[in-house]
């Protein structure tokens, strides 16, 4: 649907509109009977309904609703303001915390005790909360101190959590480094010495599809089936290179591991680990992702996402339509990658000015 210059305020009733003819990508679906309507109006012409372009809950009989209270960006999506702030864990050697103290972490986190464990034992920076102002930050700082617990607070607004990541379906190695083949742009060439940190993890999805039959106001279920994908993924971090590139297991060709190749992409992917760990020596592998995600849940908690699916008349006046709710952690990992590099680059700079300095 294509709203043009009006998406924020709507149609008004009876505005002095002339025919005008539509293409189907620009008709509205009514919710109500799923019929098609042209842009300009508010109401279903069949039903009656209130359009969802107006931005108001449909209902039956509505025909002259008010405009909006809150403007409506129709297609177009506004980034909202980032200002909170991350409790992380401070990056440290594993330690043994005692049994009170442990309790005492779990309940300022808000987890359970055996999850606080695995996420203080990780020895990785870890984001154990977030909070919306710094004095919230201070005060769960300051409860975790005590207890053996050093953390840093970060601004949320800082840490890049959005760039995006290359997505990469090769890879080739040379005696100096390795070059990446991306899905689409020029080829990206890593030194063995810059790359500094890979992310691994799983991209779980769920799915659940929902089908019903529609007739009027009425709805009668007919069926319901639930679908699921768990593929690995790693990012690859180089100190000359903001960006990484990204590998998805079940999408790359792993022909670059040569006689270590395997039948399987989980075996081949596990293998491409290895091998990047042998040879970049200065490589920080990160693979606690799975370990910690009921910590980050709290940090990052899974949206769901709820679309209509395809649609067909099944007789007169009736018409079956799926409903796709999916769940999957994709921003998650990629915020917990991105809040890796960001301290592993820092990290480096400090010790980098440390030795100019010494």
């Amino acid at each position: 649907m294509s709203d043009g210059d009006n998406g924020s305020s709507g149609f008004q009733t009876g505005s002095d509109i002339g025919p005008h003819s539509f293409a189907p990508a620009e008709m509205i679906t009514c919710d109500e009977c799923l019929r098609a309507n042209p842009p300009t109006r508010t109401n279903c012409l069949y039903c009656g309904a209130v359009l969802p372009a107006t931005g108001l809950p449909a209902s039956k009989g509505a025909t002259n609703p008010q405009p909006p209270t809150q403007p409506v960006a129709g297609n177009v999506q506004t980034a909202s303001v980032k200002s909170g702030f991350y409790v992380v864990l401070a990056p440290v050697e594993s330690q043994v915390l005692c049994e009170s103290s442990l309790t005492e972490a779990a309940t300022v986190l808000d987890l359970k005790t055996a999850e606080a464990q695995i996420a203080l034992n990780s020895g990785r920076p870890v984001p154990l909360a977030r909070a919306e102002t710094i004095e919230q930050a201070t005060t769960i700082a300051d409860r975790l101190l005590p207890q053996g617990i050093g953390v840093e607070i970060f601004r949320e607004d800082t840490l890049n959590l959005d760039l995006p990541v290359t997505r990469i379906r090769a890879l080739e190695f040379t005696d100096e480094g390795l070059v990446a083949t991306p899905l689409r742009g020029e080829r990206i060439s890593i030194k063995w010495d810059d790359l500094i940190l890979i992310v691994s993890g799983r991209w779980l999805v769920k799915r659940v599809v929902v089908e019903e039959r529609r007739r009027r106001s009425s709805a009668k279920p007919l069926d319901s089936r639930e679908l699921f994908s768990d593929e690995p993924l790693m990012d690859l971090y180089a100190s000359s290179n903001d960006l990484g590139v990204r590998v998805y297991a079940n999408s790359f060709d792993f022909s670059c591991l040569g006689t270590e190749k395997s039948i399987t992409a989980a075996e081949n992917f596990t293998n491409l680990l290895n091998l990047l760990g042998r040879r970049a020596l200065k490589v920080e592998v990160d693979n606690t992702y799975r370990g910690v995600q009921a910590v980050l849940g709290t940090v990052w908690p899974l949206e769901p996402q709820t679309n209509k699916g395809a649609w067909r008349r099944s007789g007169v006046g009736k018409v079956d339509v799926s409903t796709v709710t999916t769940l999957d952690n994709e921003r998650q990992f990629n915020s917990y990658s991105r809040l890796r590099q960001y301290v592993k680059l820092r990290d480096l700079e400090t010790t980098d000015e440390e030795k100019a300095a010494g």
